[in-house]
């Protein structure tokens, strides 16, 4: 829990932040949520419950953003990189929410 409570913060170097965090644990969580979802539609669930556990991943992806946003803002890194990864992340996020 202190962990991401530290990754919230943006107390975390900003490429554990962007590359552990934010794109594995973003794509794994997505994953994950995806292939439940898909196992329930495949075993006769209704659809609006595999809508509903397809879209869980989605705060998540949220928390994704904001705690590579606010490490980006506390990092070493140039500004360059910083902006960089800010965008790189948003539109991470806006590809696993529709994936």
């Amino acid at each position: 829990m202190r962990a991401l409570m530290d990754f919230w913060r943006g107390n975390v170097p900003l490429s554990r932040a962007f590359w552990a965090w934010g794109i594995l644990g973003g794509a794994l969580v997505s994953a994950l949520f995806s292939i439940v979802a898909l196992i329930l539609l495949v075993n006769g669930a209704p659809g609006w419950l595999a809508s509903l556990i397809f879209a869980a991943h989605i705060p998540w992806n949220i928390v994704l953003l904001i705690g590579v946003w606010r490490s980006s803002e506390r990092s070493e890194a140039s500004r360059e990189v910083a902006t960089a990864a800010r965008l790189a992340m948003a539109v991470w996020v806006i590809v696993l929410s529709l994936v």
